[in-house]
């Protein structure tokens, strides 16, 4: 439960599902130093998008978002193991740090984080495992994606995804850029963000882990700014559940 608790709330960057390219020759570019997207004429048909400029964008974006509610479907994928996962539900997102994942299937657990606390709830066993956020590495850097401000920039390099990948998860009216840590990390290798071009919103997004499961997030019916109440996030324990604390 602890890795699908992880997985799930840092929006696939500590999780495992379909396999990403595996030949990634060309060197990841630090934001720093990534060339500016106006370095070659507009009007020129040879001019390829810049990946620090997509990045802006989608940190342009989330910087203006104060709550999120969208759908979502996930693809777990093992190569090792030749499995293939398929879950979805409905994700409610609210700063500073409040996360609501609702599954639709009673055999996922559904997680609650009301910014000091995490409640990972499993239906079909009636049973709540409660713990603190503060202090949690793990929950810290769930909330980089979206939360995390500057964080985007200053802990990742970028650039465009190469040509399979793109192939494989583009969606058209999007771009497709490729995100590693500058730090090496021991839950993922690489993030996939599929990035609305009009918008700098994610509209889907996939995570390579360190065993080269692929974890494939699709967004859809997406409305931010909400006005979504804090109280929503805190997770009260129903009669008839027990709750473990950690």
């Amino acid at each position: 439960m602890e890795a699908f608790t992880i997985c799930a709330l840092s929006l696939g960057l500590f999780c495992s599902d379909v396999a990403l390219a595996d030949a990634i020759d060309a060197p990841l570019l630090p934001l720093s130093v990534a060339p500016a997207a106006a370095a070659a004429p507009a009007t020129a048909p040879d001019v390829k998008p810049s990946a620090s400029a997509v990045l802006a964008s989608v940190q342009s974006f989330y910087d203006g978002t104060t709550d999120l509610v969208c759908k979502f479907k996930q693809t777990y994928v093992h190569p090792v193991y030749g499995t293939r996962t398929v879950s979805s539900g409905d994700l409610r997102l609210k700063k500073p740090g409040m996360m609501v994942w609702d599954y639709e299937g009673k055999a996922d657990p559904d997680f609650y984080v009301d910014g000091q606390k995490l409640w990972v709830v499993e239906h079909d066993t009636r049973q709540v495992v409660s713990q603190k956020v503060e202090g949690n590495s793990n929950l810290a850097g769930a909330m980089k994606f979206l939360f995390g401000g500057q964080k985007l920039i200053k802990e990742f390099k970028v650039r465009m995804a190469p040509e399979q990948p793109t192939k494989s998860y583009g969606m058209p009216g999007h771009k497709v850029i490729e995100l590693k840590p500058k730090e090496q990390n021991p839950h993922y290798k690489s993030l996939l963000l599929i990035v609305d071009d009009l918008t700098g919103r994610v509209d889907s997004f996939v995570v390579r882990a360190q065993d080269n499961s692929t974890n494939h997030f699709v967004l859809t019916d997406v409305a931010s700014n909400q006005n979504l109440a804090a109280k929503d996030f805190k997770y009260v324990v129903p009669k008839g559940y027990v709750e473990t604390r950690q």
